[in-house]
C-alpha cells in the first residue's frame, strides 16, 4: 500500500499590508466600449491615506513609498485577493482585479495594469509579482478596477500586500460593528447640530408636505453629494437616505416628495455658483423647497475664499420660492474641513447648520465615548462609506427633528454681506444658448469648433448612471485661431475641462488685451470641470476675452465648457 502523499511545504509566512479590508465593491458601471461592468478607486495622492484607514499605527513614511511604482515594486513580494459575494449563487461568480500604474509619459494610456482573475467563494488568491511583466515608464499607483461580466454585482473584497523580507508592520485592530442604537451614537449625532437658525422656512416647506403637496429637495455640492463612496450610489448616498427619511416621515403622500441631486465630484462652489440655474433650478422647471449646500471640503479651490459660497447661499435663498436653506459641513479622514470659513456665513444669515465634522471627529480615537472608527466611516481618505452616508443623514435629520420644537418669523435679510455677495445673480451660457444672450455676449470659435463628448460625469437625482458635464461645449483639435469672447459684464467666469489625457493641451488668456493666465487642462490630471473668475469689476463695461493655444499646442485638445456673466 502506498502512503500518503507529503503535502507541499508551508508558504512563508510574511508581514502583510492590508490594502483593502472587507471592502464592499460594486460593479455597476459598464466599462466604455466593452461588455464589462466596473468600479473604479482613484489611489494618486490617497494610498498612505488610505493603508491607515485600516492600520493607524502602520508608519506613514511606508504608506508613501508604496503609492511610487518603484518603491512598490521592491516592497511587495506578493498579492493576496479575497472576493465573496453574500448570494451563494453568485459565489462561483469571477471577477478581475486590476491595479493600474500611472505611466511618466502618458499616465493614463501607458503603465503595467497588473491583472488578477479571482473567484467570489470567500478563498484566497495569491500572486507573486514576479508574474507581472511590468513596464520602465511606472510611476505611481494610480487607479484599482473591479471588473464583472455580471452588472450590479456586489463583492466584497481584501487585498493583502504580502512584504518582502525585512519590513515588520503592526496587525490592523478590528472593529466592532457600529451600534446605531446605543446612547453613545445618538449623543454624537446630537453634537453635529451647529446651529439651529431660523427654521421659518423649513417648517414651512415640512408643513407642506403634511398637507400633502409637493415638495422638492435640492442637495448642491462636491463629490460626498454626489455619493462618492456609497455602495450603490443612488440608494445610499447621505442624500437619498435624507430624502427618504423625509418623505416617509413628514409627507401625507411620499409621492409628492421629489429630489434634486446636484453634487459633481473635485468641484467647489465657485463651480456650483455656474450651474445652479441648471443642475438646481433645472433653467427655471423646478421651485426647491429645501436646499441644502455642502461644500466644506471641496472649498479649497475656491478662488474666492468664500465669497462665491456666500453668493452661492444668497442666490439659492432669494429664489421666488423662498426656499429654505440649510449648511452641511462634511469632514476628510484628517479631521479637516473649511467649517470656520463658512460657518460664519451660515451665523450671519441665521441659516441652519450641521456639522458632521463636530460630530464625528472628537470620537475617533479608540476609548470612552468611541462610537464608529475611522475605517468604518470613511470609505477613502476623503469620501464617506455606507456607514458614513448614514450618519451624515442622521446628522441632518436629527436637524430636521428638532426644529419642529422651533416657532420662527421669516427671517429678516441682512442688508450687507458677510464676506459679500457679489456673484449672488450670475447666470451660465454655453454653446447652444450663447445666441440668446447676444445684447451682452458674443463669441468668434476661432479653431474651437469640435464637440468633447469625454466628459466628467455625475449620477443626478435617482439615477444609478452619470450624465455629462456641459455636453454642448467648444473644444479645439487643431489650428492657431483663438476663442475670442466680447462681453458686456462686471464679472466674468471661464469653465474648462481638466484632463489626464496627453493630447490636451495649454492655452493662454488674456483679458482686454492684458495677459491673464495660463491653463495647463493637465495640470490636475484627471477629467473634472474647472473655473476661473477672470473679470471682477463694480460696474458693467465691455471686456474682451481671447482663449488661445499657447505656442507648440497648436496641435492639443482644449475644452472650454462654459461662459458666466454677472451684470448689474
Amino acid at each position: 500500500m502506498k502512503g500518503p502523499v507529503a503535502p507541499m511545504d508551508p508558504t512563508k509566512r510574511r508581514a502583510k499590508i492590508y490594502f483593502m479590508l472587507e471592502d464592499l465593491c460594486y460593479a455597476s458601471h459598464k466599462e466604455p466600449g466593452g461588455e464589462r461592468y466596473a468600479e473604479m478607486i482613484f489611489l494618486e495622492n490617497r494610498v498612505a491615506q488610505n493603508l491607515q484607514l485600516i492600520c493607524p499605527e502602520l508608519p506613514e513614511e511606508l504608506g508613501a513609498r508604496l503609492q511610487k511604482s518603484a518603491d512598490f515594486k521592491e516592497i511587495v513580494h506578493s498579492i493576496g485577493i479575497i472576493a465573496e459575494c453574500d448570494d451563494p449563487a453568485e459565489r462561483e461568480t469571477e471577477v478581475t482585479c486590476e491595479l493600474h500604474h500611472y505611466a511618466t509619459t502618458d499616465r493614463f494610456k501607458d503603465g503595467t495594469r497588473m491583472v488578477m482573475d479571482v473567484c467570489c467563494d470567500g478563498a484566497e488568491r495569491v500572486f507573486p509579482m514576479t508574474e507581472f511583466a511590468f513596464r520602465d515608464n511606472d510611476d505611481i499607483l494610480g487607479t484599482f478596477f473591479l471588473f464583472s461580466q455580471k452588472p450590479d454585482l456586489k463583492v466584497k473584497l481584501t487585498v493583502i500586500f504580502y512584504l518582502q523580507d525585512g519590513y515588520d508592520v503592526p496587525e490592523p485592530q478590528l472593529d466592532e460593528p457600529v451600534d446605531f442604537e446605543s446612547d453613545g451614537y445618538r449623543e454624537m449625532i446630537a453634537r453635529s447640530m451647529l446651529s439651529m437658525g431660523n427654521t421659518h422656512r423649513l417648517r414651512a416647506a415640512m408643513e407642506k408636505a403634511e398637507r400633502g403637496e409637493d415638495v422638492t429637495l435640492a442637495f448642491i455640492g462636491g463629490s460626498i453629494t454626489q455619493g462618492a463612496g456609497a455602495k450603490p450610489i443612488e440608494s445610499e448616498s447621505y442624500v437619498y437616505r435624507v430624502f427618504d427619511h423625509f418623505r416617509k416621515t413628514y409627507a401625507t403622500d411620499p409621492e409628492k416628495v421629489h429630489l434634486i441631486k446636484a453634487g459633481v465630484g473635485g468641484t467647489p462652489s465657485e463651480f456650483g455658483l455656474v450651474r445652479y440655474e441648471r443642475d438646481v433650478l433645472r433653467n427655471g422647471t423646478v421651485s426647491p423647497d429645501i436646499v441644502f449646500i455642502e461644500f466644506a471640503v471641496n472649498d479649497a479651490g475656491d478662488e474666492t475664499e468664500g465669497v462665491c459660497f456666500e453668493s452661492l447661499v444668497a442666490k439659492a435663498f432669494n429664489q421666488p420660492s423662498m426656499p429654505a436653506v440649510l449648511l452641511v459641513f462634511a469632514v476628510f479622514m484628517n479631521d479637516w474641513n473649511l467649517q470656520d470659513r463658512l460657518a460664519p456665513i451660515g451665523l450671519h444669515y441665521s441659516l441652519p447648520m450641521v456639522s458632521v465634522k463636530d460630530a464625528v471627529s472628537p470620537q475617533f480615537p479608540r476609548g470612552e465615548g468611541h462610537v464608529i472608527s475611522k475605517r468604518q466611516y470613511f470609505y477613502d481618505c476623503y469620501h464617506p462609506t455606507n456607514e458614513g452616508h448614514r450618519v451624515m443623514a442622521d446628522c441632518i435629520d436629527h436637524l430636521l427633528e428638532q426644529s419642529l420644537a422651533h416657532v420662527e418669523v421669516e427671517p429678516e435679510w441682512p442688508k450687507d454681506g458677510y464676506l459679500g455677495r457679489p456673484y449672488e445673480h450670475c447666470f451660465t451660457v454655453t454653446r447652444d444658448t450663447v445666441g440668446e444672450f447676444a445684447d451682452v455676449i458674443t463669441v468668434d470659435e476661432g479653431d474651437f469648433t469640435k464637440t468633447d463628448t469625454a466628459l466628467q460625469y455625475a449620477e443626478k437625482d435617482l439615477d444609478a448612471f452619470g450624465t455629462p458635464q456641459f455636453p454642448e461645449n467648444w473644444m479645439h483639435e487643431d489650428g492657431d485661431r483663438p476663442f475670442v469672447i466680447r462681453a458686456n459684464c462686471r464679472s466674468f467666469f471661464l469653465t474648462y475641462k481638466d484632463s489626464g489625457d496627453g493630447d490636451f493641451g495649454t492655452v493662454t488668456v488674456t483679458v482686454d488685451g492684458q495677459p491673464f493666465k495660463e491653463i495647463d487642462s493637465r495640470a490636475i490630471g484627471w477629467n473634472h470641470c474647472n473655473t476661473y473668475l477672470c473679470v471682477n469689476e463694480s460696474v458693467n463695461a465691455d471686456h474682451v476675452i481671447e482663449i488661445a493655444m499657447k505656442d507648440g499646442h497648436n496641435a492639443k485638445k482644449f475644452t472650454i465648457l462654459a461662459l458666466s456673466l454677472v451684470r448689474e
